[in-house]
């Protein structure tokens, strides 16, 4: 029996799916600038962002299976950290440094950039924490949820191909987090209207995009089967993104209980379909999305550093952002994310590859 030769290599990028991943980016971006315009636009991508998550990391968990019949735990989490914090540390090391010297943001006489640092290292970001951090580390919630979710999910996802029970994984996950989403909501509702953007951020609340991502891997060859026709596949591109488009104008969407019930699984299953398109596409992506590629290249840096760019320019606020300094922000945002991916983020890849040359694959 002939074996796989060891893969020394970042894999291949797929073009659709950096531009998925540019269009949501750039979602988050409109958000964060003109948050009266784009009320839902961040919200929207960055649910784009964990249906995508889901799909490509159980793809990742599947062929260790299928390879080595076991999940191997230690390469799954040293990737995960060659891949998350060499950009992750860049950025919390700045902001220490720019309040500690200047305290533009105050944080420093409030005594709160340690517990920051703990909260944004520590991925705790949307759970209820007994001490208060920074504005700057706000967007981290979402990575908080994606890491607390691969903590669980790898386990469950090999027992469920062992015995053939993916479908009951899936709907048994679903139907768990979104009651529990239902729980919080109503208990706010009930309890403490005020508490919104506590639930908001709760991993319970969006966790069924990395289930519906994770289901889209598991099945992919049938739900490919759906959009065969080109015919097919233009309608449903349309419409997937006229859907999000229209959820990102939605009104007040980090507190609007008709966002969290019915806006927000809407939009997974927008983005779905988005993710099913693109992951089955063989064809080369056409030249006029070659920015939101290069945008989605850079994504995760551009997520990390453009709310507290923000912060910095609009002194402590992102209210009544001027227009000026809303474009600025998203330049000096795209400026960064540029030098983060080429510099600490390229020797997250490197350390990468030669780990897996020590280690093997």
């Amino acid at each position: 029996m002939k074996t796989a030769a060891p893969q020394t290599t970042v894999r291949q990028r797929l073009g659709g799916l950096d531009v998925l991943r540019g269009a949501a980016v750039g979602a988050v971006l409109l958000g964060h600038s003109w948050p009266g315009v784009f009320q839902g636009a961040g919200i929207v991508g960055v649910i784009v962002f964990f249906v995508l998550s889901g799909y490509l990391i159980t793809g990742v968990l599947m062929r260790d299976v299928e390879r080595h019949r076991k999940v191997r735990y230690g390469r799954f989490y040293a990737h995960r950290a060659f891949r998350l914090l060499p950009a992750l540390t860049a950025f919390l090391g700045v902001y220490a440094i720019v309040e500690l010297m200047a305290d533009v943001l105050g944080d420093r006489s409030k005594g709160i950039i340690g517990y920051t640092l703990l909260a944004g290292f520590g991925y705790l970001k949307d759970l209820p924490l007994p001490f208060d951090v920074s504005m700057a580390i706000g967007p981290l919630w979402t990575l908080a949820v994606e890491e607390q979710f691969y903590l669980i999910w790898p386990a469950l996802l090999v027992l469920a191909l062992r015995t053939n029970r993916q479908a009951r994984l899936i709907s048994w996950s679903a139907a768990v987090v979104y009651a529990l989403m239902a729980a919080s909501v109503l208990g706010m509702l009930i309890l403490a209207p005020h508490l919104h953007s506590l639930v908001y951020a709760l991993p319970t609340t969006w966790g069924l995009g990395l289930i519906i991502g994770a289901a889209l891997r598991l099945y992919r060859v049938r739900l490919s089967g759906w959009f065969s026709g080109r015919s097919t596949r233009r309608a449903a591109l349309l419409g997937a993104a006229a859907v999000l488009g229209a959820l990102m104008f939605f009104p007040k969407a980090n507190e609007s209980p008709a966002f969290f019930f019915a806006g927000g699984p809407l939009a997974m299953v927008a983005a779905a379909v988005l993710v099913v398109l693109a992951s089955s596409t063989q064809r080369q992506m056409p030249q006029w999305s070659r920015p939101l590629q290069l945008l989605g290249t850079v994504s995760y840096a551009a997520y990390l550093w453009n709310y507290p760019v923000i912060l910095w320019l609009n002194h402590g606020s992102t209210a009544n952002l001027p227009p000026l300094v809303a474009v600025l922000a998203i330049v000096l945002t795209l400026l960064v994310a540029v030098i983060s991916w080429h510099t600490v983020e390229r020797l997250g890849r490197i350390g990468r590859v030669r780990f897996d040359k020590r280690y093997g694959t």
